[in-house]
């Protein structure tokens, strides 16, 4: 697997096809591994970079200097590192928030977003998924964390592929879970939505998300962002990429085909 120097990190990325360049970028508790589904379906029609974000996957260096603007930076320094100029945007969760920075710092290398079930963008985070004490207890007890995987997945069956799943998500650093919920409820760019203005963007969720990417969580964006779009998945939660894969990639690609 490919791996470059990034400022403080050797950053893992995965890498496929030729093209036009999409990266894809993936949620909290998550990494590159839950693109897999995507990334083979799509096959060779695109050039796909899927990274590791800071203190996820098998990106190595510091993780305690996490926010939704350094992750967006980091983001900035790999693409300058592998020769990407512009290219089409897909964010999961809180990559969605990732995107959505990375467009507001550089907009003219964007060519496109999808935001698949979107993190919050006006400061509103739920108190009970804002709840330190609940974060350290999955930190200090892994059985807790794959509880809470469960429900952000709710419509994947119980297989292998289900424990590959886990296992990549498992490897994520105690620093960046402890600095997740603070670095979200600190990020409020709902008022600059405006500036991202003719960037071909389409909001994605799963019908079944209910306690995330709810529904008044991704109209935030698409009220405040104009001229993006809005889509519904039937039969996935909060993870559409890996419930519903087949689905999520036909939107995916009439997505790409109206952008360019």
């Amino acid at each position: 697997m490919p791996q470059v120097d990034v400022g403080d990190l050797n950053v893992h990325y995965l890498e496929q096809g030729s093209g036009t360049p999409l990266i894809l970028v993936h949620g909290n508790t998550s990494s590159s591994v839950w693109w897999e589904y995507t990334m083979a379906r799509l096959g060779d029609d695109y050039h796909i970079i899927a990274p590791d974000l800071r203190g996820r996957g098998d990106t190595e260096g510091p993780a305690a200097d996490w926010t939704v603007e350094t992750l967006a930076e980091d983001l900035h320094g790999l693409l300058d590192a592998i020769g990407i100029a512009e290219a089409h945007f897909v964010g999961h969760s809180l990559g969605s928030n990732v995107v959505l920075q990375f467009a507001l710092d550089h907009k003219s290398r964007v060519s496109s977003m999808l935001l698949l079930n979107p993190g919050w963008v006006a400061g509103d985070m739920p108190s009970e998924i804002g709840d330190m004490a609940r974060v350290q207890a999955m930190v200090a007890d892994k059985s807790l964390m794959k509880m809470a995987l469960r429900g952000i997945a709710a419509f994947h069956p119980e297989n292998e592929a289900w424990d590959r799943l886990v296992a990549a998500s498992l490897k994520q650093k105690d620093e960046a879970s402890l600095r997740g919920i603070p670095a979200l409820q600190g990020w409020v760019i709902v008022d600059r939505l405006n500036e991202l203005a003719g960037i071909p963007t389409l909001v994605v969720r799963g019908e079944g998300d209910s306690y995330l990417a709810t529904e008044a969580v991704a109209m935030k964006i698409v009220e405040n962002l104009p001229g993006a779009g809005y889509a519904t998945i039937p039969g996935a939660s909060h993870s559409p990429n890996v419930e519903t894969p087949d689905a999520f990639v036909a939107i995916l690609r009439e997505h790409l085909a109206n952008a360019e």
